[in-house]
Formats: structure tokens, sequence, C-alpha cells
């Protein structure tokens, strides 16, 4: 069972790294920095040193001095390019971060923010500091003080707008991808516990969401998204979490590894380790900001291979879930450790110290959660043995027992059950999902190549979907699509018919026992619908008029073709209704007829 699933984390790690966005190589801007010991230097005074003063660095290598005292310059001479390019300091945790902008000795602009002020002070709302070059026509200068009691982590560099853009979406997909594991581990966990009642899932519990909330933190999501008015909490969040989040792993691992009955060494070992953990989470409350954060990161540091080997021996004692735990939390505990010392600036901040242990994180709940499974069926299996032993005297209550086992597993399998259902439906807009139409498209084509009856598929796209996007915001483009999928379903009344979200902007609609002129038929109201229904978002912006292009497709299915025929046909014909000026409906035949557009309304989407 240990190779499998040590298949599935190289696997994981391999995406992970194909995935991950490449650093942007700022090859036409000079980086220096100097440190100012006694965090006195004005701007002026900056400006007027002598250029040997400022040491060069490639901003690849990520300016990383660990905890230190005093204040930070630094100067990015950005040349003239004729895009929109954008600074971003790329660590959410720094105090202060002042920048000014100079165009020929002059200062044209300048921004005091940092996560000791409002998040409102960022010109940007993001969660790094992002600031415009103020000219692309125009060399100009940036000095940059920045001032922490934290970790000294300053990865800098000039990216063009539309790539910084680009970057956050992956970048952002990751975050909800890692925070959506987090979420169903916990959640589905704590329902074991509260079926079980046994502590290790509720440890588990509590190690998980501990753990997100601190990398939540580390990456500026929590600033953003639940105290933006209130920086203060930023000063006494850090160490806090992060000693929780030992506490709970420790408290986990003795329950689950039994050290108590195991190794009784080992669980007052583990038994200091929360008793510390208690000190640093009150001292974090309470004590200096730097002092707290450094001794939380040692404290890291000791505790992380601590617990590796404390898994290791155990398992070579012959407890078979200690196997487990050692592979599950070997990406976790790696994870930390490469962070802990990078905290205390013994490593630079790369990718790899940045996004592995947060990726490292996630694996080790998903492991764990099959550990957590595995542990059932083993005391299952247990159980099992002591009934048939005590058969004899005892097969009243084995029967009870066995009635509230299967009841359980009842429950199990309902809450499965529903999970599959959540699995194909699509989360925005509520109607089937990719997986829930390639998964019908084949049934219907079974029956269908069976029954000698028709079969069609409509091709739904909505025109200028981009544009909607890049100009009123994603937020209106989600409004777009769930608007479109309800007007849809109000057409589709059959309960065979299947109308599901195919990926982006595009819909698919499945009819079976559907001649072409019904197909037809359907496809024109779904048209008409979505151009004679605007879209009102409800942030306040002007209605959005939409239109939609769709493709239609029959085919009487036989065993010598196959589904993918049908939606190659509706594919080709949405594309003749998109070359052909869109808003209106092509028919796939041997050669595509299409129907007169309608006339568009004014200030129409296009």
């Amino acid at each position: 069972m240990n190779q499998p699933a040590c298949r599935l984390c190289s696997c994981l790690l391999f995406v992970m790294v194909l995935l991950a966005p490449a650093s942007l190589k700022a090859e036409t801007a000079e980086f220096s920095w100097l440190k100012d010991r006694d965090a006195t230097l004005s701007i002026d005074e900056a400006r007027a040193l002598p250029e040997r003063r400022w040491q060069a660095f490639d901003p690849e290598h990520v300016l990383n001095l660990g905890f230190s005292d005093g204040s930070v310059w630094l100067k990015v001479d950005v040349p003239p390019e004729p895009e929109n390019r954008l600074l971003e300091i790329g660590y959410p945790l720094l105090d202060d971060v002042s920048v000014f902008w100079v165009v020929k000795d002059d200062i044209v602009q300048e921004y005091r923010t940092g996560d000791r002020r409002v998040f409102n002070s960022r010109p940007v709302p993001h969660r790094h500091f992002a600031f415009l070059v103020p000219s692309n026509t125009e060399t100009v200068t940036a000095y940059v003080r920045v001032k922490t009691q934290g970790s000294v982590q300053i990865p800098v560099r000039i990216v063009p707008s539309a790539q910084f853009l680009a970057e956050e979406h992956l970048s952002y997909g990751w975050q909800a991808v890692f925070l959506g594991i987090m979420l169903a581990m916990a959640l589905y966990n704590f329902f074991v516990f509260l079926i079980v009642r046994h502590p290790t899932y509720l440890w588990y519990v509590l190690t998980v969401l501990a753990a997100a909330m601190v990398w939540l933190n580390f990456n500026g999501l929590l600033f953003q998204w639940l105290w933006p008015d209130m920086p203060i909490l930023n000063r006494y969040f850090t160490a806090p979490i992060i000693s929780l989040n030992i506490a709970f792993a420790s408290l986990f691992t003795m329950s689950f590894l039994s050290l108590q009955r195991v190794s009784p060494l080992a669980f007052r070992l583990f038994q200091g380790v929360v008793v510390v953990a208690v000190f640093t989470f009150l001292f974090g409350l309470f004590g200096p900001y730097q002092a707290s954060t450094v001794i939380v990161s040692a404290f890291g540091a000791f505790v992380t291979p601590l617990a590796w080997f404390v898994g290791l021996w155990v398992w070579r004692q012959g407890q078979v879930l200690a196997g487990f735990y050692v592979l599950a939390w070997t990406p976790l505990l790696l994870g930390h450790l490469v962070l802990a010392v990078s905290k205390l600036g013994y490593l630079p901040s790369t990718f790899a110290t940045d996004f592995a242990p947060q990726f490292g994180v996630a694996l080790e709940v998903i492991l764990l959660s099959f550990a957590l499974a595995y542990r059932i069926n083993l005391e299952r299996y247990r159980r099992q043995i002591a009934q048939d032993h005590a058969l004899a005297v005892q097969r009243q209550a084995t029967q009870t027992l066995e009635t509230r086992v299967q009841e359980r597993t009842e429950e199990l399998e309902r809450a499965n059950e529903q999970l599959k259902a959540i699995s194909l439906t699509d989360g925005l807009t509520q109607v089937a999902n990719r997986r829930r139409f390639d998964e019908m498209l084949a049934v219907e084509w079974s029956r269908a190549c069976r029954q000698g009856h028709p079969l069609s598929l409509l091709m739904l796209d909505i025109d200028h979907f981009k544009q909607v996007n890049d100009q009123l915001g994603h937020l209106v483009g989600d409004d777009c699509l769930v608007s479109v999928a309800r007007l849809c379903a109000r057409e589709i009344q059959r309960s065979g018919d299947l109308l599901a979200r195919y990926g982006g902007e595009e819909f698919s609609v499945l009819l079976p026992v559907t001649p072409e002129q019904g197909a037809r038929r359907v496809a024109e109201r779904l048209r008409k619908i979505v151009a004679e229904n605007p879209v009102y978002p409800n942030d306040g912006v002007r209605p959005v008029n939409l239109t939609v292009s769709i493709g239609v497709a029959t085919i009487t299915p036989t065993n010598s073709t196959g589904p993918e025929a049908l939606i190659q046909r509706a594919d080709e014909a949405l594309y003749q209704a998109k070359e052909s000026g869109r808003n209106r409906v092509v028919e796939w035949l041997s050669s595509s007829v299409c129907s007169d557009p309608a006339p568009e309304k004014p200030g129409q989407s296009r």
C-alpha cells in the first residue's frame, strides 16, 4: 500500500512543478540595495548617496537578510518600455513598505503601505505589494524602503501588467485548490469524528484548519479578505497560529500513534512540546513580535525532524499506523523544515521555499485522511476478532454492535453519494459539469444505438465573453455565466435532456430522441431568450446584453461511430456560427446552413 502512495506523491509534485509560474527575468531593470542599520535615512539622503554605496543584486535570487533590525533601501532603475508594468514585492508580511518614484530628479509619486497599515493603503488592491510604473516613455527610478520586525525577505521584480494578471490567475487558482482540499478534508473527518467520537479525528481537523490559516496568512489572503481595516491583528496572528498548529499536530501524533502505550518516553517528550507550544502561543500574544517570530521559527525547526524521527522509530517497533504517518508527513515535515530555516535566513526565499511547503501540507492532509480511513477498517477488523471469540456468551451484544457499525457504514455511503452528486455539478452555475455530460453522452449514445433513435447535441458559446471579463471584471463575468445557465435551464423542459457547462463560457445541451428540426427549434429558443434578457450584475454595473452562438448536430448512432463524432460536428457548426457573425444557430449538414442573426440591440456585447 505504501508503493502506490509514493507514486501518488511523485505525480502530484510533478504536476505542481509544471503548473508553477516561471519567475520573470527583469532583463532591462537594474536592482541594487543598501542596509540602513539605524533606520534614519530619509528619501533625500538615500538619493544623495554615491553609487558605490549601493550593492547590485539579481532579483532572480531573492534578497533575504533573515531577521535583522534597521531598514533596507532598494533602488530600481526602470528604462522606458511601450507596455504598462508593475513593481511587485511578493512577500505580504513586511511591516512597512515605502515607495518613491523619481522621474528626472523629481519625486512624482509616493506610497506608504505594509501589513501594519490598512489594506486600502496599497495602490493596487493585491495580497502582494504592487506599484504601477508611472511612465513608459521615460526612465524612472524607484526608491523602496522596507522595515519589518519579521523575516526580511524582499522578492522584487518589474513585470508587465498582462503577465502579472495571467500569473495571478494561476496563483489564485492554486490557493483556491489548496483551501478546497483543506476544508474538504477537515469537514469530512469532522463528520467522522461526530460518528466515531475518537479524539484523533478532532486533533486532525484542528491541525488541518490551523495549517490552512498559517499558509493563507503567509500568502496575505487572511489580511486581504478577513481584516483589511485592522492591521493590528497581523501583529498578533503569525506566531500564535504557528504555535497552535504545532500543538494540534503534536496532540494528533500522540493520539494517532498511541504513544502512551507504544512509547512512554516519546509520549512525555511530545507532552513537553505541547507545553512549549502553549508558551510560544502566549509569548506571541504578549511578547515582542520579532522575538516571538524567531522563537517559533526555531521551535518549528526543532519539532519538525523530531516528529518525523519519532514516527519512523515507532514504525520500526511494529506500529502499522506509523508507516502511514511517516509516508504522509514526510512532505509536510520537509516543507516546514525548509520554511523554518528560510525564516531564520539560512536559505534564500525561492519557489521551493514559498510553494513546496504549502503543497506538502495539502498532500499530507490527503494521505492522512486515507490513513484515518484505514484506521477505521483496522479497528473494525480488531473488533470483529474480539466478537468472534466472545460469540458464545455475547451473541446479543455482538448483533447490536454490528447493527450500529452497519448504520454508520450506510451514513458514510450516503455522504459519499452526496459528495459524488456534488462532483457532477458545476460549482458556479449549478448545472451539470463536463464529467456529468460525458457520462450521460455515453449512456444516451448506447441507448440510441440499440433503439435506432436520433441523438442531437447543441454547443452554445457566449459571444465576446472575454471582453466582458476584461472590461467589467471576472465577478460580472461569473454573473453572466450564472444568468445564461439559468435562462437555458428554463427552456430545457424534458426530463431526459441535459444542460451542462462544457468549459469556460461554453455550454452543451444533450437532446436524446430528438430529430434535426426539434433540435433546431430548441437552439433558436435558447438564442432568443439569451438575447432578450440582459444581465443585471449585483454591484451596480450597467446591464450587460449578451448573445450566444449555437452549433447543432444530429446523428442516428451506429456501432461504427462513436460519440466523438457528434461532438465534432456540433463544434464545427459552432465554429461556423462564430465565423458567420455570431448570435445565430448553425446546423451541421453536408454544407452547414445558418439562421439569420437577430437584430442587435444598442450596446449589445460583441
